[in-house]
């Protein structure tokens, strides 16, 4: 685990509250492009996770407030919330979630699933710790299952990494680690797993660039010929 991923969570078990506040404060300044937001992700995961069987086990790596979890509950699937910070869990608790304490750099699986998803977590991880986590992932996927998750795009960025606080809704009172992954980054880091990459797209911002979206499937024949 790196040193910024573990002051990065140190960070989030004191604000986490901050954070949860802040969110609906987002929303709420423009509650149409809200909904547009979260229409757009809940059709990316239904399609994702579409080849799934029903009550295939999913896990969210990253809940925060588990409105993601809900959603993939929602679709029949047995999902599993977590997150590291106290008020995250309790807030997605709240939801009568399956939720359990994890942290996926030290933690191991307890059992395998069929889907994991991690959404905006990513900009927390060195290219080591996402090395790892893609690694870990696939070692505890079921043959075919899909790993579906985001990272900022370094193209929409000036440095690749910097501790940061942002202003307005995204304050929080303390930096937090950020790193940017160019797309190339993380083919380099796919490439070293046998991950298939089913599906990559780029998305958000005033140039639909901002976040590197890919759809990963376990696929252990495709390397082992």
């Amino acid at each position: 685990m790196s040193k910024e991923n573990k002051q990065t969570l140190e960070v989030y078990q004191k604000t986490a509250h901050i954070y949860l506040e802040n969110n609906e404060t987002h929303d709420a300044m423009d509650i149409e492009k809200a909904k547009k937001k979260k229409e757009a992700l809940e059709t990316l995961i239904k399609e994702s996770f579409k080849g799934l069987e029903e009550h295939a086990k999913v896990l969210e790596i990253g809940s925060a407030d588990g409105i993601n979890a809900a959603y993939i509950q929602s679709l029949g699937y047995d999902v599993t919330a977590s997150d590291v910070a106290d008020d995250f869990l309790k807030e997605i608790r709240k939801r009568n979630l399956k939720t359990i304490r994890f942290n996926v750099l030290e933690d191991d699986f307890m059992e395998k699933y069929y889907a994991v998803f991690c959404w905006r977590v990513f900009v927390h991880f060195t290219k080591e710790d996402a090395l790892k986590i893609i690694k870990k992932v696939y070692d505890n996927l079921e043959e075919n299952g899909i790993f579906l998750f985001n990272a900022i795009n370094k193209e929409t960025k000036s440095v690749e990494e910097e501790w940061i606080d942002f202003e307005g809704e995204y304050h929080m009172g303390q930096k937090r680690y950020y790193h940017y992954f160019s797309q190339e980054d993380l083919d380099d880091i796919i490439a070293q797993t046998n991950f298939h990459i089913k599906d990559f797209h780029k998305e958000g911002g005033e140039n639909h660039n901002k976040w590197l979206v890919y759809t990963l499937q376990k696929k252990e024949s495709i390397n082992q010929k």
